[in-house]
């Protein structure tokens, strides 16, 4: 470390290191997913019939799963950074469908931007799941990772800002104009360059002053056999439900709010929900990185608060539905009495959702012992959650009235993933395996180096 020090530039030292590129994996996230999110959460469709919006996510969702199963040696070929550079010049083709549809009703754009623009999106999402969770000092990635999905969250304040701007009056019906996804094309294109400032791993210095393991570089036909060995690994396998529920619930969500909200409070609603987030998202990261507790320890501890939290949001949604499908409510607006109490149930799964996520990532990073098997695993693991992101907007996009089966179905999968997730959990390493294969090196460093001035390195008895 010190030689690095005296003959490395310092601001080739502060690119290089791991805060500053978790910084920038954050600044192309939120240019990226979380404009995506934006425009969805406004009723980007513009004029696109219902049909057509679900072709479009329908084809969409495909190619993201599709391209996640290959992404894992498509992005260890290519390098983590130039899968991002690739994928970041697909998002701005969002954001222009949407415009294009709005200002002049091409319905076939939404549909063939859905496609291409989820390939490139698939190719950055591996490389943003490998990096993720390949940066993070072992005793800091849960606070790294809340930085993470807060800017991949910030979204929804960005298109709640918008739309409350737009529809702040009470019974404005509008719809929104073209030049509303202008700022949002705008964004998304930031992404692009962004992403040449991102530094290959194995340049890369944690602030703790260790570097990330590279494992050796594999044939293409390798690469493909490990797709397999991926996927069928207890890791994978035992992970697999959490991952389809983690991103299940936004589908039944987003139904709630249309159903029984006007549409100032739906963007009231969309603005002021992520802030809640952040404070939960780095609450939870302080909690899976304290120090008095090994790594198992504080595994299990977060699953009990992740899993508790969304179990009480999830009743209490429940029966407030219950209530609305016997009394129907209508468009609760922000001013009147049940806006409270019917609010606070999304407000609160904005926050447990994120937090299901970031702890999912925080213990498949406790599993890699290389930047390339993180790659791969979190291929794995955006393969799934695609497949049930596309479940989920099915299922939705056929629920006319109550969001009440929405809500069960989440509810159950919860119970299916958690005896997978216990016993995953229970496996959990006491300390992060990658670190372990360091020290091993460490030693074995040590050990030829005494050995060469003549004397060994005492061990310590087992």
């Amino acid at each position: 470390m010190d030689e690095y020090k005296s003959t490395v530039p310092l601001w080739k030292r502060i690119w290089q290191n791991s805060l500053t590129q978790m910084l920038l994996m954050s600044i192309q996230a939120f240019c990226g997913p979380a404009m995506g999110d934006a425009i969805g959460g406004l009723g980007g469709g513009g004029l696109a019939t219902p049909q057509i919006s679900n072709i479009a996510s329908a084809v969409g969702y495909a190619a993201l799963a599709v391209t996640c199963f290959m992404g894992g040696p498509i992005t260890n070929k290519l390098g983590t950074k130039w899968a991002l550079v690739i994928g970041s010049m697909s998002f701005p083709i969002r954001g222009s469908s949407y415009y294009c549809n709005s200002k002049f009703g091409n319905q076939w754009y939404l549909i063939l931007g859905g496609a291409i623009g989820s390939i490139g999106a698939g190719c950055w999402y591996v490389a943003e799941a490998g990096t993720i969770l390949t940066l993070a000092p072992s005793g800091a990635r849960g606070k790294y990772l809340a930085l993470w999905i807060v800017s991949r969250n910030l979204g929804q304040l960005v298109g709640g800002s918008i739309n409350l701007s737009q529809n702040h009056e009470e019974s404005v019906s509008n719809g929104l104009t073209a030049d509303t996804y202008i700022p949002f094309i705008i964004i998304e294109c930031l992404a692009f360059p962004f992403a040449f400032f991102i530094s290959p791993l194995e340049r890369v210095v944690r602030s703790d002053g260790t570097r990330v393991v590279m494992a050796e570089a594999l044939s293409t036909k390798k690469e493909m056999k490990q797709i397999i060995k991926t996927l069928t690994s207890k890791l994978v396998l035992l992970s697999a439900l959490w991952a389809v529920w983690s991103f299940f619930y936004s589908g039944s969500w987003s139904t709630y709010l249309a159903t029984y909200f006007s549409v100032r409070a739906r963007a009231l609603s969309s603005l002021i929900s992520p802030f809640f987030c952040i404070v939960g998202c780095f609450g939870l990261g302080f909690i899976l990185d304290a120090k008095y507790l090994n790594q198992r320890r504080r595994a299990q501890f977060g699953l009990y608060i992740v899993v508790l939290l969304n179990v009480g949001v999830y009743v209490w949604s429940i029966v407030k539905q219950v209530k609305f499908n016997h009394h129907n409510p209508g468009h609760i607006d922000w001013d009147d009495e049940p806006y409270a109490s019917s609010f606070l149930p999304y407000f609160f799964v904005q926050t447990t959702g994120p937090l299901s996520q970031s702890y999912m990532y925080w213990l498949l990073s406790s599993f890699g012992t290389s930047a390339q098997e993180n790659v791969r695993n979190g291929a794995a693991f955006r393969c799934i959650e695609a497949v049930g992101q596309a479940i989920a907007y099915a299922m939705n996009s056929q629920t006319k009235s109550s969001p009440l089966v929405g809500f069960c179905v989440t509810f159950g999968l919860l119970g299916a993933a958690l005896l997978p997730m216990i016993i995953l959990v229970n496996m959990t390493p006491e300390k992060p395996l990658a670190d372990i294969d360091t020290e091993q090196q460490q030693i074995v460093s040590d050990d030829k180096g005494g050995a060469a001035n003549g004397y060994a390195k005492p061990r310590m008895q087992e």
